[in-house]
Protein backbone atom coordinates (compact mmCIF):
# COMPACT_ATOMS: atom_id res chain seq x y z
CA UNK A 1 0.00 0.00 0.00
CA UNK A 2 1.23 3.55 -1.19
CA UNK A 3 1.67 5.92 1.41
CA UNK A 4 0.74 9.61 1.00
CA UNK A 5 2.72 12.37 2.46
CA UNK A 6 1.44 15.79 3.32
CA UNK A 7 3.74 18.51 2.26
CA UNK A 8 1.20 21.05 3.63
CA UNK A 9 2.21 23.40 6.58
CA UNK A 10 0.13 23.00 10.16
CA UNK A 11 -1.49 26.46 9.30
CA UNK A 12 -2.75 25.48 5.21
CA UNK A 13 -3.69 21.83 7.01
CA UNK A 14 -6.11 23.66 9.50
CA UNK A 15 -7.62 26.42 7.02
CA UNK A 16 -7.99 22.92 4.92
CA UNK A 17 -9.63 20.99 7.62
CA UNK A 18 -12.17 23.33 8.54
CA UNK A 19 -13.64 24.61 5.25
CA UNK A 20 -17.40 24.05 5.23
CA UNK A 21 -20.01 25.28 3.03
CA UNK A 22 -23.06 23.75 4.86
CA UNK A 23 -24.31 27.39 5.49
CA UNK A 24 -24.55 28.24 1.86
CA UNK A 25 -25.91 25.47 -0.06
CA UNK A 26 -22.40 24.05 -1.75
CA UNK A 27 -21.41 20.95 -1.57
CA UNK A 28 -18.34 19.89 0.68
CA UNK A 29 -16.93 17.46 -1.75
CA UNK A 30 -15.10 18.90 -5.04
CA UNK A 31 -11.26 19.70 -5.75
CA UNK A 32 -9.41 21.32 -2.78
CA UNK A 33 -8.39 24.57 -5.74
CA UNK A 34 -12.57 25.11 -6.06
CA UNK A 35 -12.83 24.98 -2.23
CA UNK A 36 -9.98 27.64 -1.76
CA UNK A 37 -11.61 29.91 -4.74
CA UNK A 38 -14.96 29.35 -3.37
CA UNK A 39 -14.33 30.57 0.46
CA UNK A 40 -12.02 33.60 -1.23
CA UNK A 41 -15.35 34.65 -3.09
CA UNK A 42 -16.75 34.28 0.02
CA UNK A 43 -14.64 36.24 1.78
CA UNK A 44 -14.56 39.13 -0.66
CA UNK A 45 -18.50 38.90 -0.63
CA UNK A 46 -18.68 39.64 3.00
CA UNK A 47 -15.53 41.32 4.13
CA UNK A 48 -13.80 42.49 0.66
CA UNK A 49 -15.37 46.15 1.96
CA UNK A 50 -12.99 45.98 4.53
CA UNK A 51 -9.24 45.50 2.21
CA UNK A 52 -8.69 49.23 1.88
CA UNK A 53 -9.24 50.11 5.75
CA UNK A 54 -6.87 46.96 6.60
CA UNK A 55 -4.23 47.98 3.78
CA UNK A 56 -3.76 44.91 2.27
CA UNK A 57 -6.00 41.68 1.54
CA UNK A 58 -4.03 39.51 4.38
CA UNK A 59 -4.67 41.96 6.98
CA UNK A 60 -8.85 41.80 6.38
CA UNK A 61 -8.61 38.32 6.08
CA UNK A 62 -6.73 37.96 8.95
CA UNK A 63 -9.44 40.08 10.66
CA UNK A 64 -12.35 38.19 8.91
CA UNK A 65 -11.20 35.10 10.97
CA UNK A 66 -11.05 36.41 13.68
CA UNK A 67 -15.13 37.04 13.34
CA UNK A 68 -15.47 33.53 13.13
CA UNK A 69 -16.73 33.07 9.42
CA UNK A 70 -19.05 30.36 9.28
CA UNK A 71 -16.95 28.70 5.91
CA UNK A 72 -13.95 28.64 7.69
CA UNK A 73 -14.69 27.65 11.44
CA UNK A 74 -10.95 27.44 12.50
CA UNK A 75 -9.78 26.62 16.20
CA UNK A 76 -11.10 29.87 18.02
CA UNK A 77 -10.12 29.64 21.71
CA UNK A 78 -7.17 29.81 23.38
CA UNK A 79 -7.02 26.48 24.88
CA UNK A 80 -7.58 25.08 21.48
CA UNK A 81 -5.09 27.02 19.57
CA UNK A 82 -1.64 26.50 22.39
CA UNK A 83 -3.12 22.61 22.32
CA UNK A 84 -2.46 22.84 18.37
CA UNK A 85 0.90 24.62 19.48
CA UNK A 86 1.81 21.86 21.31
CA UNK A 87 0.69 18.79 18.97
CA UNK A 88 3.11 20.29 16.50
CA UNK A 89 5.96 21.03 18.53
CA UNK A 90 5.75 24.90 17.93
CA UNK A 91 5.39 25.39 21.58
CA UNK A 92 7.83 23.33 24.34
CA UNK A 93 5.95 21.59 26.69
CA UNK A 94 7.79 24.16 29.14
CA UNK A 95 6.52 27.25 27.44
CA UNK A 96 6.39 30.62 29.16
CA UNK A 97 3.24 32.91 29.47
CA UNK A 98 5.63 34.89 27.11
CA UNK A 99 6.14 31.98 24.81
CA UNK A 100 2.95 30.83 24.40
CA UNK A 101 1.68 34.85 23.93
CA UNK A 102 3.74 34.98 21.07
CA UNK A 103 2.43 32.00 19.42
CA UNK A 104 -1.45 33.08 19.99
CA UNK A 105 -0.43 36.66 18.79
CA UNK A 106 0.91 35.22 15.84
CA UNK A 107 -1.91 32.06 15.12
CA UNK A 108 -4.33 34.60 12.83
CA UNK A 109 -1.61 36.45 10.78
CA UNK A 110 0.33 32.87 9.98
CA UNK A 111 -3.53 31.61 8.98
CA UNK A 112 -4.05 34.09 7.07
CA UNK A 113 -0.99 33.79 4.91
CA UNK A 114 -1.58 30.04 4.61
CA UNK A 115 -4.83 31.05 3.03
CA UNK A 116 -2.73 33.10 0.19
CA UNK A 117 -0.30 30.53 -0.25
CA UNK A 118 -3.07 28.17 -1.02
CA UNK A 119 -4.89 30.44 -3.26
CA UNK A 120 -1.61 31.38 -5.05
CA UNK A 121 -0.38 27.86 -5.18
CA UNK A 122 -2.46 25.18 -5.79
Amino acid sequence: MKTQTNFKTMYENIIIDNIDFDGYGIDNDGYLYDKIITVYNIFKSEYGHAVKQYGNETKAFEEWLRGLPTVLSVPYYTHDILNIGYINGLIKADATDEEEDKFLNEYWGKLANAFFTLKDNL
